[in-house]
């Protein structure tokens, strides 16, 4: 994996602990696989693994973890053994209660077949089809086989459902195999009229309305369709696949930015990256011999963005969110009990990185989220209680859904120590797209200190995030403050230990991690307003080189004052200057 980096147009770069945009000559995105063969037609499985990779996969089931979450998977399927078939949602609430019929399941029966080879669990997938086709619908009604509610319905509903397709196809008859596939062409009709050409080809919105990423993953059932039995005449290699490539470019250039930042805000991205789309780019590098991976960080940060966000809070994994939709989006907490969007980060997310970044999301995952499965929110309260997860049982990721199972075992980086982030993601990111800028002390617990600014310019759609604040997270207070806004990218430095500063337009943003202040954050400012004060937080504004200066401490102890000397300010140990453009310390 590492080889493949060589080269990289944009690459994650650690020197100095920061995110840098490598300028040379670029190469092609989506790269070609080296060494891909195209699936023959009617060759299965082809989207998360070929046939010759299976004698692998079904090693990882004899392993703990992959024990596990396969025992994990078949309680999913029907609260038991996963081998009888979903219940069907009769009654309202009935969709929370495990075994409930969802178009996951087929995927999730698909995994037992392809690793068991009992004929019964592909038989039980292609019930879920003769079910989907007949028009039930999904236990989250918007979502369905047959006439699902909108473009962002209709591609997660197809692109799960081909998963299962993938899984169970060789224990089909071929009559079966043809009718199912015509399917996916003739009865996937959205309540709109359209159908899974429209979604692959022209979605509806713009990369950065977070519809999009849920529409264009319909792309994976085009990849696992191309060529079959059933689909003669429709020209999915040739014409559909060539425009899902560029609309995935798109939501990766102008949706998501190079570092993880959503033009509409971190809570409306779960609903573009949730829902199939981190399937959708591992099954266009298995499936079609693209990756959109390797070569540049912005996919990879799909995932890592929440390993450079999450901090405990309050008993659960939280992040610092600025965001202007509705609580029906999300809220700071790390919310993962959705069968569609707001889960399956991590049991997606290690399917999108390099080898070398999985140590550090595995520790995010084992050491800030893992340990309050038990614990969710008042918001997931109800997986507790409907007991979704035994006492002492591990979710792997898999909370609800079973075909969030089946991602898991398949991408769970099983025999891989969990390493902590330090030295291997860098803490200053500089989201270059959008103009987002993280700065992070460390990853140790609930003390760990975030500092964010969002500049203001970038694609925008319907929910504009808070645009301008600064928003620190430390010492497990949250403060938003100030504004900073830029119509283009600042000028941006920082260093290992996570300090940095981020100028543009005349103002100027600068954090100290070093403690040469006396106090674990240092931040000062120019042209960006007052800061907070309340014993943790502590903010003066002194003049310095002809400009007012913000200077803030945030520590637990009593931090010395600011004490303007000359043309400097002194923090304890620390000293500011100002060169007009940027504010520099000392050490």
């Amino acid at each position: 994996m590492a080889a493949r980096r060589i080269g990289v147009t944009v690459g994650i770069l650690l020197a100095a602990g920061a995110l840098s945009i490598a300028r040379a000559a670029e190469k092609p995105w989506p790269a070609d696989v080296p060494g891909w063969v195209a699936p023959k037609p009617g060759e299965h499985p082809r989207l998360l693994f070929r046939q010759s990779d299976l004698a692998e996969i079904k090693k990882r089931a004899e392993t703990p973890e992959g024990k596990a979450i396969v025992k994990r998977l078949r309680f999913l399927l029907d609260g038991a053994n996963g081998d009888t078939p979903p219940k069907k949602v009769e009654k309202t609430g009935a969709e929370r209660e495990v075994g409930s019929f969802s178009i996951g399941h087929a995927a999730g029966y698909g995994l037992l077949y392809q690793l068991t080879g009992d004929e019964k669990f592909a038989k039980l997938g292609l019930g879920c089809f003769e079910r989907m086709i007949a028009g039930e619908r999904d236990r989250d009604t918007r979502y369905s086989f047959v006439a699902p509610d909108g473009e962002l319905r209709s591609g997660s509903s197809w692109a799960v459902a081909a998963l299962g397709y993938d899984l169970c196809y060789n224990g089909w008859a071929a009559a079966d195999r043809a009718r199912i596939a015509t399917a996916f062409l003739t009865t996937a009709k959205g309540k709109q009229g359209h159908d899974l050409e429209k979604v692959v080809r022209k979605p509806k919105y713009r990369p950065s309305k977070n519809h999009t990423g849920g529409i264009m993953c319909g792309a994976a059932a085009a990849a696992a369709l191309y060529d079959d039995p059933g689909t003669e005449g429709a020209k999915i290699r040739e014409e559909w696949l060539p425009d899902a490539y560029k609309n995935t470019v798109a939501m990766l250039t102008e949706g998501f930015g190079d570092c993880g930042w959503y033009s509409e805000s971190q809570g409306p991205s779960h609903v573009s990256s949730d829902t199939g789309l981190m399937l959708w780019l591992q099954a266009a590098r298995v499936a079609c011999g693209k990756d959109f991976i390797s070569p540049r960080p912005n996919a990879q940060w799909l995932a890592l963005r929440w390993a450079a966000e999450i901090i405990p809070q309050e008993g659960r994994p939280q992040y610092p969110l600025r965001m202007a939709a509705g609580p029906s989006y999300g809220t700071h907490e790390f919310t993962r009990a959705g069968d569609w969007s707001h889960g399956g980060q991590f049991a997606q997310g290690f399917g999108i990185l390099l080898d070398e970044q999985k140590p550090a999301f595995l520790w995010v995952y084992k050491t800030f989220v893992e340990p309050y499965e038990h614990k969710l929110c008042d918001h997931e309260r109800w997986f507790n209680e409907k007991g979704w997860l035994a006492a002492g049982e591990k979710s792997y990721d898999a909370m609800t859904s079973p075909w969030r199972a089946v991602m898991a075992f398949l991408n769970w980086p099983i025999g891989v120590e969990p390493k902590s982030p330090e030295g291997i993601l860098p803490k200053a990111t500089e989201d270059r797209v959008h103009g987002y800028y993280r700065f992070r002390n460390r990853w140790k617990d609930g003390d760990d200190i975030i500092v964010t600014a969002l500049l203001g310019y970038g694609p925008k759609d319907a929910y504009k995030p808070k645009f301008g604040t600064i928003v620190v997270w430390g010492l497990r207070k949250r403060y938003e403050f100030g504004s900073f806004l830029a119509g283009g990218p600042g000028e941006f430095e920082a260093k290992a230990d996570g300090s940095g500063s981020v100028s543009a337009g005349g103002k100027c943003l600068a954090v100290d991690y070093s403690g040469a202040s006396g106090a674990p954050l240092l931040l000062a400012g120019v042209g960006i307003g007052q800061g907070p004060s309340d014993g943790v937080a502590r903010s003066t504004t002194l003049a310095l080189g002809g400009q007012q200066v913000l200077v803030m401490t945030l520590s637990k102890d009593k931090a010395p004052e600011p004490k303007a000397e000359g043309d400097k300010v002194v923090v304890g140990g620390q000293t500011i200057s100002f060169d007009g453009k940027r504010i520099v310390f000392a050490k």
